[in-house]
């Protein structure tokens, strides 16, 4: 056995310094069409979406057990889980991939890589981004070719980065999609501080057993 050096990360499995050097970004094999794609399947209420459906390639068709089209804002979100069923995290990655960071309000996306005329660029970014779910935003960094697409719910945005990640607009491009890092704003990061701690404490109130017909604990404390 080789010997690791510095921190092993539990929360990636592997020690500090592995996964640096990635490869180069690669074109998808695949991508999702939603209007072609989506589907029956036997997901229930409360089943998580399918990655393989979002990225294209779900061989199970309509026998798998996960749903086969995008978030819709009747979903529930689950804080502990993307829209995908995997952990979050406290922290986000090194890279700003993965499933991103519970502490955060994960809805905005980092596009790199685009190319299309100045003029053009937000109108070609929405057109394809808005496939995925409602978008909020979209702020175009004109000369750099880069474009920050923010959804209205965090599942459309889950859902948007798989689906996106390595695929083309209009031009032969690779898209580079990851999650984009905080804004730097005290006001904003306040806002998005006070919305995560609403959106926690609202699930656990959910979670809270009722006690008789005037509801949880919680009810029964303001009664007294």
């Amino acid at each position: 056995n080789v010997e690791q050096a510095g921190t092993y990360n539990i929360w990636y499995n592997r020690w500090g310094g592995e996964g640096k050097k990635h490869k180069g970004l690669e074109k998808a094999e695949r991508r999702c069409n939603m209007k072609r794609d989506m589907g029956y399947t036997k997901a229930q209420p409360g089943s998580a979406f399918c990655l393989h459906f979002s990225r294209g390639c779900c061989m199970k068709g309509h026998e798998c057990n996960q749903w086969h089209r995008a978030p819709l804002p009747e979903d529930r979100e689950d804080q502990a889980h993307d829209c995908f069923g995997r952990e979050r995290f406290s922290n986000d990655r090194e890279d700003m991939g993965g499933v991103g960071s519970f502490e955060r309000d994960n809805r905005t996306l980092y596009v790199g890589n685009i190319k299309a005329p100045t003029s053009e660029m937000e109108a070609v970014v929405r057109r394809h981004f808005s496939d995925w779910g409602e978008i909020e935003h979209i702020n175009v960094l004109f000369g750099k070719n880069v474009a920050f697409v923010r959804y209205v719910r965090r599942y459309n945005a889950e859902f948007a980065r798989e689906a996106m990640y390595g695929q083309s607009l209009d031009s032969n491009e690779v898209l580079n999609v990851r999650w984009a890092t905080d804004d730097p704003n005290p006001r904003v990061i306040a806002t998005k501080k006070r919305k995560v701690e609403e959106h926690i404490s609202e699930t656990i109130q959910q979670k809270l057993p009722r006690l008789g017909d005037r509801g949880t604990i919680l009810d029964y404390e303001n009664y007294y």
